[in-house]
């Protein structure tokens, strides 16, 4: 595997067992859990083919979990631009419509798309040159794209956000989901 470094090739020295977009997808996860910790609530991952409910993973909440689909991508950019968009496919938002408990598409942006650079090691610590943004999904109306609205977040605060909107949906105040 060859990574690029300030427009010049490197070799991984046969250390990379994943492809470019597979290691996306690992960083996209691995971010969303580091936000999940900061929380202190838990994300479990959806084992590989048995993602049916179109969602990578659910963050476990005292009530219940909700749903969240992560895709990492470098094609946006951290600044400019009001919100960032991704192609669905109709058969995922009909699954997401279905739900009764909220789900969630995030967002990560690593910028720049260069793999070395998604961390930035220092003396004092470890930086993240990436950022996740998310929008609700059980609530998107029709469409072909998600509009991810960069003024969305991902934070430890946006969690507690989640979680009262998991607990709207068991008395149906926040609309939304199938509520039994």
């Amino acid at each position: 595997m060859v990574i690029m470094v300030g427009g010049a090739s490197r070799s991984s020295n046969g250390v990379a067992t994943l492809d470019t977009s597979r290691a996306k997808s690992r960083f996209g996860v691995a971010y969303v859990r580091a936000v999940c910790s900061q929380a202190g609530v838990g994300f479990q991952e959806t084992s590989p083919d048995e993602d049916v409910l179109a969602v990578d993973g659910s963050v476990d909440f005292e009530i219940a979990p909700a749903r969240v689909q992560v895709k990492c991508s470098g094609q946006s950019r951290l600044k400019g631009g009001s919100t960032a968009t991704w192609p669905i496919r109709e058969s995922w938002r009909q699954r997401w419509q279905r739900s009764g408990v909220p789900v969630y598409f995030v967002l990560v942006i690593v910028d720049p798309d260069d793999q070395v650079s998604w961390l930035h090691h220092q003396d004092k610590a470890t930086l993240h040159r990436a950022a996740a943004f998310w929008v609700r999904l059980d609530t998107l109306p029709d469409g072909q794209n998600i509009a991810v609205p960069k003024a969305q977040r991902l934070t430890a605060d946006t969690l507690r956000s989640w979680a009262e909107d998991v607990r709207a949906s068991f008395d149906g105040s926040a609309g939304g989901g199938v509520v039994a």
